[in-house]
């Protein structure tokens, strides 16, 4: 019967890492595209579906707060008037 020892020595194994170890940031990648003929990124707003609908709520509770506001002026100075008119008779 074989030993265990013997089969696990029988496997292959993985070779070792490299010495050598490479950092990337965001000067060197600019500096890579730049070398490769390549213009600097372009950056963009982007808008996140979200955040558009978001605000489409809150501009829609903005509009029926003002038009609620506007209502209860327009009902204030029309109660205004009338009482003017009672009290003069």
């Amino acid at each position: 019967m074989a030993d265990i020892s013997d089969a696990a020595s029988n496997l292959p194994t993985a070779p070792p890492p490299s010495k050598e170890v490479k950092v990337r940031t965001l000067k060197s990648d600019l500096a890579s595209i730049a070398a490769s003929g390549g213009g600097l990124p372009q950056y963009q707003n982007v808008r996140i579906a979200a955040t558009v609908e978001k605000e489409r709520s809150i501009k829609g509770l903005l509009t029926t707060i003002a038009i609620i506001v506007l209502f209860a002026i327009v009902v204030a100075i029309a109660v205004y008037f009338v009482d003017q008119l009672v009290l003069k008779k």
